[in-house]
């Protein structure tokens, strides 16, 4: 699993431990139509905002119709958007409208949105509508959405509204759950492998065709549970399923349709004669099978004569059977769409004095505030404080997926007037393990229940609280408590007596804690990336110095790899500006199930911090087990000092300050630190002919 860790470096003192990050990483809206600035100011963000896979840009739209004909659009009224990793989120998909109109007509000239190149696009809950009124006395075609290239798009509940040519597709794998196409000829129409989920097809005029599909990819459109209506009961078999715009293929199963295509399914082909048309179960709006005998079986190439054929249109379930979602759409990189769809259940709301609170959820990756049926705000706390919001109100939070796609609505409530005291708990976070609050808020009402707990990582153990109300706390790692005033509190770890150390309980960024190659010790080992990828292991020294430090590592990929080594202290600026990191290469072992050790040195501060591995030149490094440390060169106490000293106190100096760098004590003879508030301080001690800086912490 990979493991995505938040954290920062610290200046002149051991990093504060990280917590780790739960089922998704939260992350709020990054744009908000309407509060934020207008589409045109949203499409720029989202292009330049370099978001990847595990950090979406999210933009979203609150109800109401937006024409982006002038903010956006060409000279014909289209509208391109480029980038990847985007999510476009609607409020509701029957009021959340995009429209643009046209003074032209053409498939590559006229979309409402245009999408030239995009990946990993996520839509949901919005309309997309081209109103354009031009004719040309022949044709209409007026796109709502044109996907050009790219790869693994999905749209959830969302609804396209035009006349020809209403969704144009070229390339690549798309998903759709849900949502509605409306048009009148080849509304669905291009390449691509498209898999259609539950989605509503209406026709909306005489004698059109559903589907124009043109040299598709290896599996074309797929249709599964669609429903198929006409917005005119007159419409009723009047139309096509589909016609083959240039080796078309369309498969259609247990289709409901509670409008029918004519008697023979498939029109005449237009420039090619179909690859694959099929019809498998398909039934009526009651539920009955629908009369498939008369479908067309015979096609005639259209322009191209050459390409006449005959195919089995109308399938039984073994011919139906290698059409799933995983065949069409999984691909080499086992694609699986339908479970980043997955809403979030709806949160259960309250009032707790000037807060609405609501349970954390670990799949969350925010919630949306709505005041009286509106937009208010997104958060990725699991409350919010009513200012602002007027007595009387109607409140409602949804919960948004990974993808940002909101699930449904709490229950509504009807904010009162406040009147509470509040405090604030600051936890304090320190190596070796996490501290929690339970519940999680930036204010908490007088009287509220709280649990803050302590919890040590693998090889360590709960030493104590430190802080303001350590004294209030007692000496168990779960404090539960009653609000009564502010509380400032965090937790003292130590390693359980051992000097080995695994690698897979550090702070992870851009690598995996793994177990699947056997033979590591602990529960797993770390697997490196590329790019940026580190691992920042917690150690414990009982003696300030020079260690020596076993590797245990696999390493099958048949050539050297390394590491860059950062002890504690060493590169205060953060790892990317390193330049005295220890690089350490690795010799290839037999297998990845192959481990052995190798051999360094480092120099570490009495007590817990973290030593830092991170991967060379964006290259990958090896599987890194564990790490066990031998004391070679340390510094065991003051009688090495005082014997260094050789002559009396008058010449030995010390200072201790804070880790802003602030003296806050100076005494003459050893370091005194009684009556120092709980915390990390650096002690400098000067010697004739001898000075020396150690980090210590006042429990």
């Amino acid at each position: 699993m990979l493991n995505n860790w938040i954290y920062k470096f610290a200046v002149c003192m051991p990093l504060a431990m990280a917590v780790s990050a739960s089922a998704v990483t939260k992350h709020g809206f990054d744009f908000v139509l309407g509060v934020d600035g207008d589409f045109k100011a949203a499409i720029a963000k989202a292009s330049s905002s370099g978001a990847t896979e595990s950090k979406r840009f999210i933009l979203f739209v609150p109800n109401g119709e937006y024409n982006i004909t002038k903010v956006t659009g060409d000279e014909h009224g289209k509208t391109t958007f480029s980038g990847s990793n985007i999510s476009i989120i609607g409020q509701s998909a029957d009021k959340t409208i995009i429209w643009n109109t046209t003074d032209t007509e053409g498939i590559s000239t006229t979309a409402t949105l245009y999408f030239p190149s995009n990946k990993n696009m996520y839509m949901q809950d919005i309309t997309l509508q081209n109103r354009g009124t031009y004719n040309s006395g022949n044709a209409a075609r007026q796109v709502a959405l044109q996907q050009n290239a790219g790869d693994k798009f999905i749209y959830k509940n969302v609804r396209l509204l035009s006349g020809q040519d209403t969704y144009y597709t070229k390339k690549g794998r798309t998903y759709w759950e849900g949502g509605e196409i409306d048009g009148t000829v080849d509304f669905i129409c291009g390449g691509g492998d498209v898999f259609f989920e539950g989605t509503k097809l209406v026709m909306t005029r005489n004698g059109g065709y559903i589907t124009a599909s043109q040299n598709p990819d290896t599996w074309g459109y797929v249709f599964n549970n669609a429903i198929i209506e006409v917005s005119n009961s007159g419409f009723n078999k009047t139309f096509y399923l589909g016609r083959s715009w240039g080796r078309a293929k369309v498969v259609w199963l247990n289709t409901i349709m509670r409008a029918e295509p004519k008697a023979e399914g498939w029109g005449p082909d237009m420039n090619s004669a179909p690859q694959i048309f099929g019809e498998y179960n398909s039934k009526n709006g009651n539920g009955g099978a629908i009369n498939t005998s008369q479908r067309k079986t015979y096609f005639d190439g259209g322009k191209d004569k050459s390409t006449a054929t005959s195919l089995k249109t109308v399938w039984n379930a073994s011919d139906a059977a290698k059409y799933t979602l995983k065949n069409v759409l999984g691909g080499s990189d086992n694609w699986e769409p339908n479970k980043l769809t997955a809403q979030v259940s709806a949160p259960k709301i309250s009032q707790e004095g000037a807060n609405i609170i609501w349970n954390d959820d670990d799949n969350a990756i925010c919630w949306a505030v709505f005041v009286n049926g509106k937009y208010h705000s997104n958060t990725t706390s699991n409350s919010i404080d009513i200012g602002g919001i007027a007595t009387g109100s109607k409140v409602t939070v949804r919960a948004a997926n990974s993808m940002g796609g909101l699930g449904a609505s709490s229950n509504e409530i009807t904010v009162l007037e406040a009147n509470v005291t509040y405090y604030k708990a600051t936890l304090t976070q320190s190596i070796g393990g996490t501290v929690t609050l339970s519940p999680n808020r930036e204010k908490i009402a007088e009287g509220t229940a709280i649990t803050i707990t302590a919890t040590p990582a693998t090889g360590w153990k709960f030493a104590g609280w430190t802080g303001k109300s350590a004294s209030d706390a007692g000496s168990e790692s779960t404090w539960k408590t009653t609000m009564t005033k502010d509380i400032e509190l965090g937790a003292i770890f130590e390693a359980k007596g051992t000097t080995t150390f695994q690698a897979e309980d550090g702070i992870i960024d851009n690598a995996i804690n793994e177990s699947t190659n056997a033979g590591f010790a602990g529960t797993g080992y770390i697997n490196f990336g590329t790019g940026k990828s580190t691992v920042q292991v917690p150690v414990y020294a009982e003696y300030p110095g020079e260690y020596t430090m076993e590797l245990t590592y696999a390493n099958g990929s048949g050539k050297t790899r390394s590491l860059a080594i950062v002890a504690p202290g060493q590169c205060t600026a953060g790892i990317d500006d390193c330049k005295s990191a220890n690089i350490i290469s690795f010799d290839a072992t037999e297998k990845w199930t192959t481990y052995t050790t190798l051999e360094t040195t480092i120099t570490l501060p009495k007590g817990a911090s973290y030593i830092t591995f991170s991967i060379v030149d964006g290259n990958d490094g090896p599987n890194l087990d564990q790490i066990k440390l031998t004391e070679k060169n340390v510094d065991k106490g003051p009688v090495a000092l005082h014997k260094i000293a050789r002559i009396d106190d008058a010449v030995h100096e010390t200072r201790i300050y804070d880790t802003n760098g602030k003296l806050v004590r100076y005494t003459k003879g050893a370091a005194n630190t009684a009556g120092l508030t709980p915390g990390i301080y650096i002690v400098k001690t000067f010697v004739k002919g001898y000075n020396k800086q150690t980090l210590v912490q006042v429990h």
